[in-house]
């Protein structure tokens, strides 16, 4: 029996089951506003084929034994995905049904001085230097594939990675694939008590695994500067199980735009080392408040970005998501008096507009989250709703949840669209 033939009887095994399949669109802790267009809660396919990907998710639901393997998701955009809660909302419920093969790329951000998900924690001793891809302070060092780079000043690593949980669940993990620099010589090494198992390296990434779960490593090693003088830098680290499911890697900058990752060396190459088989692009909120930005000049960075991770991530889907409605900060003088207000951005039109003509001249994929948001005029209804802070850019933990559900939702009607559609 064929591969494909598997993959058509397991189909129609999952399309005799609705109530197991359509259970889990829903999750049982994120309320959803009346305000959201849920029925435009699609994705637009533009010819995009996505077959392989939902194949592959089709085969990892027959359980941990399956020959699946591991479906790698990197979510790359701005402080919307910094954060951390938007794509929580989304992992978690994936990888509880179609199975946990860790926690994915987790960045050292508040080393480079940024905020940091609560889930997991980067402490180092010693003196560290950094750079980030926006607002850079040491212009000297080259941010990798997390938007970051951290540099150690006294010449020796001791850094501790940990999984944190708000409950006594340990999020443990097997394999740790540390990204670094200078490629092909790093020189740290995972600490006793955890004996080694594995060790593979590779151009800017080492590898290393054991038989245990654990929920914290700790990285030394004495540092030194490679023949060409490169100073060693830590980009992140991807933390996995071993085990079939789903990996969703993380990739979020304050403040970035489209071209903030393009002028990143070696990005895609770096992304690619992770095997994606879907890729979210989600970036705009931030180009819509550049008014010296044209069109033109922004499809062309969207084009920059994707072009070279089609390149080099030839196996993966891509997702583009527009941004929500947002709001500039506006003051006007009342009696002698300065008054704040906010209006609405009108340039994320343009910057939406640009998004789903590129989506469609490319035959990519889009989720038109600024629609199904609620459109114009919403980010008032969001604010008032306490699910987006006052400055009417950023949400609230609640709201980036909702956004989060909503784009889970989306990803598992079109798979089950293509289960049913399949299995006819």
């Amino acid at each position: 029996m064929n591969r494909q033939t598997v993959i058509m009887l397991l189909l129609l095994l999952l399309a005799s089951a609705p109530g197991r399949l359509t259970a889990q669109w829903v999750g049982d802790t994120v309320s959803v506003p009346a305000f959201l267009d849920k029925e435009k809660n699609i994705i637009e396919w533009n010819g995009a084929d996505w077959s392989p990907l939902f194949e592959q998710l089709a085969l990892l639901q027959q359980g941990p034994d399956s020959l699946a393997g591991v479906v790698s998701v990197v979510h790359i955009g701005d402080s919307h995905v910094q954060a951390g809660f938007l794509t929580e909302a989304v992992r978690l419920p994936l990888q509880r049904r179609f199975g946990d093969a860790g926690r994915g790329l987790v960045v050292p951000l508040k080393l480079a001085k940024t905020n940091e998900p609560r889930d997991y924690s980067v402490v180092a001793d010693g003196s560290w230097n950094f750079a980030r891809c926006v607002g850079r302070k040491y212009t000297d060092y080259t941010p990798g594939i997390g938007g970051i780079a951290i540099v150690p000043r006294d010449g020796r690593i001791d850094l501790t990675v940990s999984t944190l949980s708000k409950t006594d669940d340990c999020a443990g993990f097997k394999n740790v694939r540390l990204f670094h620099a200078p490629v092909d010589s790093f020189p740290g090494i995972i600490s006793e008590p955890f004996r080694v198992e594995g060790e593979t390296r590779l151009p800017f990434l080492t590898s290393f695994s054991w038989e245990e779960s654990v929920c914290s490593i700790h990285l030394t090693g004495e540092t030194y500067n490679h023949g060409n003088g490169e100073p060693l830098a830590i980009y992140g680290a991807s933390l996995e199980t071993g085990e079939n499911g789903v990996l969703y890697h993380t990739i979020g900058n304050n403040g970035a735009f489209y071209s903030s990752y393009a002028a990143i060396p070696r990005f895609s190459e770096q992304v690619a080392a992770l095997v994606p088989r879907l890729i979210i692009l989600s970036l705009g909120t931030n180009e819509s408040f550049s008014s010296a930005l044209t069109r033109e000049e922004l499809y062309r960075q969207i084009d920059t970005v994707v072009s070279s991770l089609q390149k080099d991530c030839p196996q993966a889907s891509i997702l583009l998501t527009t941004p929500a409605e947002c709001a500039r900060r506006r003051t006007r003088w009342v009696k002698k008096r300065r008054r704040v207000y906010y209006s609405p951005n009108a340039r994320v039109d343009l910057v939406r507009e640009t998004i789903r003509s590129y989506a469609a001249d490319h035959r990519l994929a889009c989720w038109d989250w600024y629609e199904v948001s609620g459109g114009k005029g919403s980010s008032a209804q969001w604010q008032k709703s306490g699910l987006m802070a006052y400055d009417r850019t950023h949400c609230t933990e609640g709201g980036y949840r909702v956004q989060g559900e909503m784009l889970y939702r989306a990803l598992m009607k079109a798979y089950q669209d293509y289960v049913d559609r399949v299995a006819q």
